[in-house]
Order: C-alpha cells, then sequence, then structure tokens
C-alpha cells in the first residue's frame, strides 16, 4: 500500500511508525527535507539492528517527483 502525505502530520521519527511491513510513505520535500528522513532512516536500522545488507528501511527520491519515499521492507 501506498500513501501520500502533502502536510507535516508528523515527527520525523513518528513517520516510520506509519508505513507497515511492505508498504511506501510519499513524503513532501516541502515539509520535511531529505538529509534528517535519510538520518533518521539510518537512526531506525540501527535502532531495530538491521544486518547492514538487509536494512528494514530504505528512501528513494526517484519514485514520485517532489517527494521523498520511505520504503518498509519487512
Amino acid at each position: 500500500m501506498e500513501r501520500t502525505l502533502k502536510e507535516r502530520k508528523y515527527s520525523i521519527t513518528g513517520l516510520f511508525k506509519h508505513i507497515g511491513a511492505g508498504n511506501k510513505l510519499h513524503v513532501s520535500l516541502d515539509c520535511y527535507t531529505a538529509n534528517s528522513v535519510t538520518t533518521e532512516c539510518t537512526r531506525q536500522n540501527r535502532y531495530e539492528g538491521c544486518d547492514p545488507m538487509n536494512n528494514k528501511f530504505a528512501t528513494t527520491k526517484k519514485e514520485k517527483k517532489g517527494y521523498i519515499t520511505i520504503i518498509q521492507r519487512y
């Protein structure tokens, strides 16, 4: 399931609680900076104790123009 956030509803940490396994969350770059979302993604992967080659969360800016996409793999 894909969801799109067009406004700032959650904190950066709170974004990762609203994704779900196998889903994507598109976050507007007008509300959140790409650098802060990527940094929090790295922090969440460390918190989960993920192997560096099999991270739980990933980010990309290529899926939707003007958005950063957070992907939860499992």
